[in-house]
């Protein structure tokens, strides 16, 4: 038991972000903690990320400290020399994601946190995946290494201490009593299983009163790290990880024994481009609200990769393919790029690591979860919705509005729950998995709509108005014994503009007020009106022979 509380308590301590880490890696064996103000503000290039993004995080002292809300203002000069200005605001992890650059673009940023400006340096975008930059506020001296020359990453009284970002798993760490004790070697491995040599790896370490040390190395010429002089025992956890490929990857959580070492390997994950390797998991949310004569539709997708591979598409993306009609689609701002295609639907890059690699994190921060919006227009009181989903989507949540009469059914749509959020009531429906290929269907019964029928009559009246005055808008010369039919004509006309403005103000009330136009009302105009055309038309006949 102590074991598994042990190696839970390493799990939800050793996460930070990559941009805390990536600057131990820079260093050989044998240092302390890097000192934070060395590092801050400098460009940390990350593949896994879009080409031509930057992220910036904002932090006070530590990394850990987030601010948010702030605006980060960027200037970015492109190869001509123009200059342009683009602001973000942090977001609640502190960080502000800049998009749309191209390799060779010059960026340099600037945020103001307690009346004092922070800048990073002034870099180049790299040709492929982009940038993480951070920027901390208030920062205090560097950690003082400790005697076995270990830097102490212990947060100040009263805080939670800086967490290690763990990475995709991709190796574990196994007792060696042949090692000396306290001993750890770790054995780099490419996608090949050649050594990887002469590269930074991180030990994170994690005692019983959860202070977290962390010590980095370096691997030799045959791809082999070595630690020495660890804390033994169940009272320490451990942990080692490397940034390879613009993915971090390392070793689930392990204590060291207190006999003997421990080895471990870490092989880096081959990567694939088979789009069916990748499925929508459990979690996913749909939202439904009502606006005017339209649905507004808020997805919100957690990816899982079911392989044991990388999934890289590279320069394309995976597609999400929305239901025919869609218009507005937008997507929510992330550190994951999406980008809408027109009359088609979304499209997600980046890579996604395996999710059996993901330890003690859910899909959603780990990045994987991706969110938009789009607008269904309708008309009626009944809309169907399907949307093709070529990678499938395990059982989800359909969530929308409680209107009065609103009702939605469908293949595996379950019986809805009431639900209350911000004073506002919803209803929480259940709905099964969809496979792969197949559609996400249902139908929203009893919506909220003004009865079209006298628009479309009203419609057709005027047009029946303009091929009136195209067929009858030459008179035929008349005599003074037709001008008793003349007079009656007019008077006929003067009735017609008369009952078809009386019909255009009926449905005009009634659509202001919300509902429809009084059925009896709206057929007298209308039959009178149909009786005066029909009079007009035989009076004309007569004149005209």
């Amino acid at each position: 038991m102590r074991r598994k509380t042990l190696l839970g308590l390493i799990s939800v301590a050793l996460v930070t972000s990559v941009a805390y880490a990536q600057p131990m890696l820079s260093g050989g064996g044998g240092g302390g903690m890097p000192n934070l103000a060395e590092i801050v503000g400098r460009p940390l290039p990350d593949r896994g990320m879009p080409t031509g993004t930057v992220s910036v995080r904002v932090s006070r002292k530590l990394p850990a400290n987030a601010v948010a809300g702030v605006e980060v203002s960027a200037i970015i000069k492109n190869a001509g020399g123009d200059l342009r200005r683009r602001t973000e605001k942090t977001d609640a992890s502190g960080r502000a994601l800049f998009e749309g650059m191209i390799p060779g673009d010059e960026f340099h940023a600037q945020v103001v946190v307690d009346g004092k400006t922070l800048s990073t340096d002034t870099f180049p975008m790299p040709d492929a995946g982009g940038v993480r930059t951070m920027l901390i506020a208030e920062l205090g001296a560097p950690a003082q290494p400790s005697a076995d020359g270990a830097g102490t990453a212990q947060a100040p009284a009263g805080k939670e201490p800086p967490p290690f970002v763990l990475g995709a798993t991709a190796g574990v760490a196994t007792a060696d009593s042949a090692l000396p004790v306290g001993t750890l070697e770790v054995r780099l491995l490419d996608e090949t299983g050649a050594p990887v040599r002469n590269h930074a790896v991180l030990l994170g370490m994690i005692d019983k009163n959860n202070k977290i040390d962390v010590r980095h190395g370096k691997s030799d010429g045959g791809g082999l790290a070595r630690f020495s002089g660890l804390p033994t025992g169940e009272g320490t956890g451990y942990a080692a990880v490397l940034e390879w490929n613009g993915t971090r990857l390392g070793t689930a959580p392990f204590p060291m024994p207190s006999t003997g070492g421990a080895r471990a390997e870490i092989r880096a994950l081959a990567r694939t481009t088979d789009p069916s390797v990748m499925t929508i998991g459990p979690g996913a949310r749909v939202v439904l609200q009502m606006h005017e004569d339209t649905l507004q539709f808020l997805e919100m997708f957690p990816f899982e990769n079911r392989s044991d591979k990388m999934f890289d598409p590279g320069p394309g993306a995976i597609e999400i393919p929305l239901p025919d009609g869609f218009v507005s689609a937008q997507a929510q701002e992330n550190e994951r790029k999406v980008d809408v295609r027109q009359n088609h639907g979304m499209a997600v890059h980046g890579a996604f690591t395996p999710q059996r690699a993901i330890l003690g994190t859910t899909s959603k921060n780990a990045g994987h979860e991706v969110a938009f919006g789009f607008v269904l227009p309708y008309h009626g009181h009944t809309r169907g919705f399907v949307q093709p989903m070529p990678n499938g989507i395990a059982p989800f949540t359909l969530i929308t509005e409680q209107i009065p009469g609103l009702s939605i059914s469908g293949p595996g749509v379950g019986e809805r729950q009431e639900r209350e959020l911000g004073g506002r009531k919803y209803w929480v429906m259940p709905v099964d998995a969809v496979p792969a290929g197949g559609a996400l269907s249902f139908t929203i019964d009893g919506l909220p709509s003004t009865d079209e029928t006298g628009r479309d009559v009203a419609g057709l009246l005027a047009l029946g108005l303009v091929a009136s005055a195209f067929a009858f808008g030459r008179r035929p010369k008349v005599s003074d014994k037709d001008g008793r039919a003349a007079d009656q004509r007019e008077q006929l006309i003067g009735k017609r503009e008369t009952l078809y403005a009386d019909l255009v103000a009926l449905e005009a009330t009634a659509r202001g007020a919300g509902g429809p136009a009084p059925p009896d009302r709206r057929k007298q105009l209308v039959t009178r009106l149909e009786q005066i055309y029909r009079e007009l038309a035989a009076l004309d006949e007569q004149r005209a022979t």
